[in-house]
């Protein structure tokens, strides 16, 4: 589960820098179901407490996580705690790898 919140910069003492600010904007669900999904993985728009809603396989954030992902479309990238650990086990895409190579080259 991820969730989604505004990001600020120029608050309090930070002045160039960004942040998390206010409540969590909204909540998704990745659930990997090979039997149930045709491109294994699904993604749901968690309303309230007690509900979760398809999104539609061809919306376009199913091939921006296939496209851009570390690790199996999902986006380990944001997350300094889990990077190490995908690094050392040798998890990262090709494709992901591709990109920080490139983006190094810049």
């Amino acid at each position: 589960m991820s969730e989604g919140r505004a990001a600020e910069s120029k608050g309090s003492i930070n002045k160039s820098g960004h942040f998390q600010s206010g409540g969590v904007l909204g909540l998704e669900l990745h659930l990997k179901d090979e039997r149930r999904f045709p491109r294994q993985w699904a993604f749901f728009d968690v309303v309230g407490e007690r509900r979760a809603t398809l999104i539609p396989q061809g919306a376009p954030c199913y091939s921006c996580h296939a496209d851009h992902a570390a690790v199996d479309t999902t986006f380990v990238q944001f997350y300094p705690t889990l990077m190490p650990i995908v690094e050392e086990k040798g998890n990262l895409s090709g494709t992901f790898l591709n990109e920080k190579t490139a983006a190094k080259g810049k």
